[in-house]
């Protein structure tokens, strides 16, 4: 059982917090009393719970974030949880990566990641642009599910964050640009391949759209929303990274981007994919 999970009191057989709705089915007891069997997770833990308190209970879809409060007991198959209480909850921004689903990530050793990456990042509008991209599940669940590619590199469930991690570590490397810099080309090499959560899935098929577009043209379309708030943040930041998200060397620029950090995320991907392939 992972202490993440349990409230820090006295009591370690409490459990209080947020978690993602999982499974949840009907049931009786023996007495035909209604409880619901169900599983709480988070990004470290998938725990079975029981809520006995049934009366006028509507439950939150599934992967809903809830609010549970209740008591941990042992039984012979392991740990389970007796819920007191389920209702509704709210993510606070810490808890953006925590409560991304241990059962949805087929590489989850690759998350944290993203939770000390979210931390390291200093300049506050790209650090909430992050948190708002990540906060929404329609993305973040596919970007650690779907693969890379399917034939070339990193071509299994959960190659495209990977890939994605591996680019961001690269240019983390890098001494030759300021923190400020840094920081947006992490930022550029983590989601520049985030079109392809629309081209592929997990299950390693091609999307309707995977047979006709290129994810390229996808990623601005995937990230505008987020981008236009950090326009109203940051301007000048938000320009430079729709340019390292979309730059590829062509015949107007002779191959010269106008700014070398591009360069440098054009250069982690090919790296990272070029490495794997091998």
């Amino acid at each position: 059982m992972n202490e993440i999970a349990l409230v820090k009191t006295k009591r370690p057989d409490l459990i209080e917090g947020i978690y993602r709705l999982r499974h949840t089915v009907w049931s009786h007891t023996r007495a035909g009393k209604p409880y619901v069997r169900l599983v709480l997770e988070d990004q470290h833990n998938a725990i079975p719970a029981y809520l006995w308190k049934t009366e006028n209970l509507r439950l939150p879809a599934e992967l809903s974030c809830v609010q549970v409060r209740g008591r941990m007991r042992f039984r012979r198959d392991g740990v389970v949880a007796d819920l007191k209480e389920l209702r509704a909850g709210t993510r606070r921004p810490e808890d953006i990566v925590r409560l991304i689903p241990r059962s949805l990530c087929p590489l989850p050793w690759l998350v944290p990641f993203l939770e000390v990456f979210l931390g390291s990042v200093r300049n506050p509008s790209l650090r909430q642009f992050c948190s708002e991209v990540l906060s929404d599940d329609s993305i973040t669940f596919p970007f650690v599910a779907c693969p890379a590619s399917l034939g070339y590199h990193h071509n299994y469930p959960g190659g495209l964050l990977r890939h994605s991690v591996e680019c961001a570590q690269m240019i983390d490397r890098y001494e030759e640009f300021t923190p400020e810099q840094k920081e947006l080309g992490m930022v550029g090499a983590l989601f520049h391949d985030i079109g392809k959560i629309l081209t592929m899935t997990p299950q390693m098929e091609l999307t309707s759209l995977g047979r006709t577009l290129e994810h390229d043209k996808l990623t601005l379309e995937i990230l505008a929303p987020y981008l236009r708030r950090l326009d109203a943040e940051w301007p000048q930041g938000s320009a430079q990274l729709r340019y390292l998200l979309t730059w590829r060397p062509g015949r107007t620029d002779k191959g010269i981007p106008k700014t070398p950090l591009a360069n440098a995320v054009l250069a982690a991907d090919r790296v990272s994919a070029g490495v794997d392939a091998r």
